[in-house]
C-alpha cells in the first residue's frame, strides 16, 4: 500500500511516498505500525513510539479528509497521507 508522506515524516524518510507491504484492507494502526518498523526514525518525532499514533501536529488523511481513527479500514484506493498540520495564525 503506498502511503504518501509530508512534513518531517518525508524529511526523516527521504522521499515523497513509500509502498508497504501490508494486507488490504487493513487499520490505519497496521498501516502506521508497518511505517515505523520500516522507518524507525519516526518514532518519537511524528509517530508515537508505543502505539504509533501521529503524534501532533501529523496527521493522517484518507481521501484528504482526517482519518477517524487508528482501527478505521483502510486499502489503498483510500490515497492515504501523513502530513504535517501546523497551526497558528
Amino acid at each position: 500500500m503506498r502511503l504518501e508522506l509530508f512534513g518531517m515524516a518525508r524529511a526523516l524518510v527521504g522521499s515523497p511516498s513509500v509502498d508497504l507491504a501490508v494486507p488490504e484492507p487493513t487499520t490505519l494502526r497496521s498501516l502506521l505500525a508497518a511505517l515505523a518498523v520500516r522507518y524507525p526514525q519516526l518514532d518519537g518525532s511524528v509517530l508515537d513510539a508505543a502505539s504509533h499514533a501521529p503524534l501532533e501536529p501529523n496527521v493522517v488523511l484518507l481521501d484528504g479528509r482526517r482519518a477517524r481513527g487508528l482501527d478505521e479500514p483502510v486499502s489503498d484506493g483510500d490515497r492515504p497521507c501523513l502530513l504535517f498540520l501546523p497551526s497558528g495564525g
